[in-house]
Parts: structure tokens; C-alpha cells; sequence
């Protein structure tokens, strides 16, 4: 077995990340959610990679899984001024052998902690749709930052503090504009 490597996708890698995108969200789509990762499409796929940090899991060429870390300043309405991540996909061939939550602690480490030094991060999940995907989060330290109801489902942010002595509440929440 080779050596996983992680990276930073680049325009190359689209293809073969819409591929694990379409093949990870497909039991999420099937569920009836409707998120932007259970619609990707290779221009989808390549604007993601070019506007946030689209991160990859690789082993002898192959993509295993990948995550996105957006960054505040990329959108009008930030749900927190900390870091989001979206587009969290493990390939369907290694589902269940433990890559995801490895990867996702290889991020943290690596990138939210030693490169952008980010005390937190914020993700997001349905509330109701999936079966078992919030209480994953909760079960792994995740808190509940807010809950958001639409005519689909429960969408829930999550954020999960790195760096405590460096947390700072106020930064974690985006005051609402009237």
C-alpha cells in the first residue's frame, strides 16, 4: 500500500473530484437533501476548487477523500468569521475503514492549526434528513452554533474549537444586519 499524501486540489484534479463528489453525495442526495456537493458539476467543482481551499486525500493517484476550508471573506453572508468547511466526501471504495475522520484530523492539524491558525471552524449538516451525520458531530465534540428550519429540512452549523485558549465567542457568531 503506498503512501497517503495530502495536497491542495488544483484545476487538474476536477475530473476526478467531481467523480468522488457525485459518488459520496449520491446516498445524501438520495435522502432528499439538497446541498451545492449533491449537485456538483465539473464547473461546480472547478469554481470550488479556485474560490476556497479544496484539500485532497491521495494514495498512488488516487483520490481518497477531500474537504473544503472556506475562508469568511469569500462570501457577503459568512455564517461565522471563523473557517467553514464543506464538500467533506470520502471515496465510496473506503467508506467505513476510518480515511474520513483521519483526513478531517490531518486537516485540522496541518491546515487550521499551523497554517491559518484558526482557533475554530464552523460546518453544516441536516438536522432531519440524514440518519446519522449530526450525531456523528456531536458525538465527536461538535456544539451547535444555531439551528436554520427551511420547507426541505433542519439545516444545523456546528463549529468545533482547535485552539481554546485563543477562542473567541464574538468571532465565532456574525451579528445579524438588519
Amino acid at each position: 500500500m503506498g503512501k497517503d499524501r495530502l495536497r491542495i486540489a488544483t484545476r487538474e484534479d476536477a475530473p476526478a473530484l467531481l467523480v468522488l463528489i457525485q459518488e459520496s453525495f449520491q446516498e445524501v442526495k438520495d435522502y432528499g437533501i439538497d446541498w451545492p456537493s449533491t449537485n456538483a458539476t465539473l464547473e461546480s467543482v472547478i469554481e470550488n476548487i479556485e474560490t476556497g481551499v479544496a484539500i485532497v486525500l491521495e494514495r498512488e493517484g488516487q483520490l481518497l477523500a477531500t474537504i473544503t476550508i472556506r475562508l469568511p471573506w469569500e462570501t457577503d453572508t459568512p455564517i461565522s468569521h471563523y473557517p467553514f468547511l464543506w464538500w467533506f466526501a470520502t471515496a465510496h471504495a473506503w467508506k467505513g475503514q476510518g480515511i474520513g475522520k483521519k483526513f478531517l484530523k490531518q486537516v485540522e492539524e496541518e491546515f487550521l492549526i499551523k497554517q491559518f491558525k484558526a482557533p475554530a471552524y464552523v460546518i453544516g449538516t441536516s438536522g432531519e434528513k440524514h440518519p446519522w451525520l449530526l450525531d456523528m458531530y456531536l458525538r465527536n465534540g461538535y456544539e451547535t452554533l444555531f439551528t436554520q428550519r427551511d420547507e426541505n429540512d433542519l439545516g444545523v452549523a456546528l463549529y468545533k474549537v482547535l485552539i481554546p485558549e485563543r477562542f473567541d465567542e464574538k468571532i465565532l457568531r456574525v451579528a445579524e444586519v438588519d
